[in-house]
């Protein structure tokens, strides 16, 4: 198994993609957070395994940190790209099914609640 490397970028919150860890750089300035994500992101396989759904799921790392997420999220607007269902890194497109899930389930929500109402 190679050394994961640490990559620290602009926008999003941080992901996993092969052996690589994709932070943002201002998450430094919330050096729990920063910690707790780091640990997450380690704890993924280096492909997409169902036991990463389960540890998205389960976020052990976050919980007590809740605050500071939250806090870090608003008040960083470049963080929020994180809640898109798919991104380009590095000249590789990444698809996160959690986020295209819950998009998907809205959508399909919002049909089934609108042909009943209309």
């Amino acid at each position: 198994m190679s050394k994961i490397k640490v990559k620290y970028i602009n926008h999003g919150i941080a992901c996993r993609i092969g052996n690589k860890i994709f932070i943002n750089k201002l998450l430094t300035e919330y050096p729990l957070l920063y910690k707790s994500i780091l640990k997450h992101e380690n704890s993924h396989t280096s492909g997409f395994l169902f036991e990463d759904i389960i540890l998205d799921l389960e976020g052990r790392e976050l919980q007590g940190l809740k605050k500071e997420y939250y806090k870090f999220v608003i008040s960083n607007p470049s963080s929020w790209t994180e809640f898109l269902p798919f991104w380009w890194y590095e000249g590789k497109f990444v698809f996160n099914p959690m986020i295209s899930f819950i998009y998907l389930f809205s959508l399909l929500l919002g049909r089934f609640i609108t042909n009943r109402i209309f």
